[in-house]
């Protein structure tokens, strides 16, 4: 379905483009005409531009998320272009004419921009991202046979679910030793503390030897009676 909203989507603009392209050629689209005038010949396709623009580029980053710096430039490059061109038009000037101009020059700048958009259509099309390319055909034929065991999986697809499977295998193996490595810490810590408890409880419970308590009562006899020094 997305596929072929995209490939729908390039074949309009590009016959939109060609069909303002030809208007201009003919001088049924100038610059000479006021500003209100040259807005009503171009809304409506103004207006389709913009859909299709903001359609194809959500197409686009599905089919093809690694050229999504690139999708988002060139649709935000058309998308500005035809917003300032109606923006120019819609303002209030005590010189129509001119406005008529510097917005004339924008609906040629919509067409460069559009034209590069198209492009990037057509290369997406043509080359989406492989792995989507095979989940949207996988997904479309378990719709379509209405069980996903009955899909035969095409040779192309199978070595890229084989590679994904086969990480996914080793990623749980590396998760089950770091979770025994985890255990295997926390036990260790818990015997130290432990054994840290023990030690500092003997040596706070063991009574002072004849000699310990001999020098602490000869330091505290000194330290009661040295003489003051003031």
């Amino acid at each position: 379905m997305i596929k072929e909203n995209l490939e729908k989507n390039t074949n309009e603009l590009e016959s939109l483009l060609q069909k303002i392209a030809g208007s201009i050629a003919s001088g049924v689209l100038s610059e000479k005409l006021p500003p209100s005038r040259l807005l009503e010949k171009t809304e409506s396709h103004i207006i389709r531009l913009s859909e299709l623009a903001t359609s194809s580029q959500e197409s686009m980053l599905i089919l093809k998320p690694e050229k999504a710096h690139t999708i988002k430039a060139k649709y935000k490059n058309l998308t500005q272009t035809l917003t300032t061109f109606k923006d120019i038009l819609l303002q209030n000037t005590s010189d129509p004419a001119a406005n008529s101009h510097i917005a004339f020059e924008q609906l040629k700048k919509a067409l460069t921009d559009g034209s590069d958009l198209l492009f990037l259509m057509r290369e997406v099309r043509d080359k989406p991202s492989p792995l989507i390319s095979h989940l949207l055909d996988f997904e479309n034929s378990s719709q379509t046979k209405g069980s996903v065991i009955s899909i035969h999986t095409s040779e192309e697809i199978q070595p890229t679910i084989k590679y994904i499977l086969g990480h996914l295998e080793e990623l749980n193996k590396e998760l089950t030793e770091l979770e025994n490595r985890i255990g295997e810490i926390k036990n260790s810590v818990r015997e130290l503390q432990e054994e840290s408890s023990k030690i500092l409880s003997e040596k706070t419970d063991k009574p002072l030897t004849p000699t310990e308590n001999k020098t602490e009562k000869r330091q505290l006899h000194i330290s009661n009676f040295r003489p003051d020094r003031n």
